[in-house]
């Protein structure tokens, strides 16, 4: 006959070394995952690199585009929008900004000069200065480094060899 009222437990889970250890796992656990987020970051730090990184990839991408349209025409386009719409000629992802859907700032400065201007999220300065010095310095890593705040690019249209 069952007792009413009286719970049966299993003797084998109510020792002391059965709690410890399963007290122990759950203290790794959140170790663990405290660790993970102190390495790595917030979840909001990382998509602010990503959405910086996608901003200098927006920015190379019409920084090239603006060269060959330089080089086609013999002098910088008027406006962004101008490349924007010459999408099969001149490769241009996006010329907005992914998070505020801005356009990025465009000034020509010169006959060949121009500021190429966004907002950034995060500081990437420290990450130049940790990457070994490059032998040969690619014409991408003359720039885009940048702080936490407006940031603007002066860059000069290259010339391609005929």
């Amino acid at each position: 006959m069952k007792q009413k009222g009286k719970k049966l437990e299993s003797p084998k889970y109510n020792t002391f070394a059965f709690r410890a250890f399963s007290g122990t796992v759950i203290v790794a656990v959140v170790a663990v995952v405290v660790a993970g987020l102190w390495l790595a970051g917030s979840p909001a730090e990382e998509r602010a690199r990503r959405l910086d990184s996608a901003r200098i990839s927006d920015m190379q991408n019409i920084s090239n585009a603006i060269d060959q349209y330089y080089n086609a025409n013999k002098m910088l386009p008027s406006d962004l929008d101008t490349l924007s719409k010459a999408r099969e000629t001149y490769y241009v992802n996006s010329v907005v900004d992914p998070e505020t859907m801005l356009p990025y700032e465009y000034t020509i400065r010169d006959t060949d000069t121009y500021d190429l201007c966004a907002t950034f999220a995060t500081d990437n300065s420290q990450d130049q200065q940790q990457r070994p010095p490059e032998p040969y310095p690619t014409w991408e890593s003359r720039f885009w480094e940048h702080k936490a705040e407006r940031t603007c690019f002066n860059i000069t249209a290259r010339t391609y060899p005929k």
